[in-house]
């Protein structure tokens, strides 16, 4: 279902996309968000057919975290908050590289020390985009400005989910209705994700069109 809701998000890039002058980051949202679209239909795929798809998770853990400081980082202006991450965008990716291939394994468990230290990276970076736009809030009402609802979706889902994905290599010895209900709140907590993203392109669409 989760699937169904990116798709429509992906839509709603798409028509963005063709208003006039959108802004810089959604090209390249448009393609993480496919590429998302990409990585849970092939892990879909090989999870009915019986085939371990960690692989493409741990793999995309690693680019998705590292695009979100990239997206976050371009939100912002302060100098020192634009240093740090600028920084982090460097060493992240290196450090999750050598747990993948040294450390927790490519296709053996899900590679929580990269996902959890992103999580901690995603949800540090929105408090810094939202004490930015406290501090300067701009003329304009931050309910129509699109990087708020992204910022917002990132801060929901990353300070939401450790606590679900962080059990993950605990998952194949816990009980089944144990099992559902993690999977039940981690969908909710996408479809919420994917929600708060559309309406930040909605915003665009809007505001573009009325501009």
């Amino acid at each position: 279902m989760h699937v169904l809701i990116i798709i429509i998000c992906f839509i709603i890039a798409l028509l963005a996309k063709l208003q006039k002058e959108p802004p810089r980051y959604l090209n390249t949202f448009i393609i993480y968000i496919l590429l998302t679209i990409t990585v849970e239909v092939l892990g879909w795929w090989y999870s009915i057919h019986n085939k371990r798809n960690l692989v493409f998770y741990n793999f995309y853990a690693i680019v998705n975290f590292t695009y979100l400081i990239f997206l976050l980082r371009s939100f912002m202006t302060n100098t020192k908050t634009l240093t740090a991450l600028g920084i982090i965008l460097v060493v992240y990716p290196i450090l999750s590289f050598i747990n993948l291939f040294l450390i927790q394994g490519m296709n053996n468990v899900f590679n929580t020390y990269t996902f959890l230290s992103g999580c901690i990276i995603v949800v540090t970076a929105s408090i810094c985009y939202f004490y930015e736009r406290i501090k300067h809030p701009g003329p304009d009402s931050l309910l129509k400005d699109p990087t708020f609802w992204v910022s917002t979706g990132l801060l929901f889902f990353y300070t939401c989910s450790p606590p679900l994905t962080g059990v993950l290599n605990a998952i194949s010895i816990m009980p089944f209705y144990n099992y559902k209900t993690l999977y039940f709140l981690n969908l909710m907590i996408n479809i919420i994700l994917y929600l708060l993203f559309s309406i930040s392109f909605i915003c665009n669409l809007i505001f573009r069109r009325y501009s």
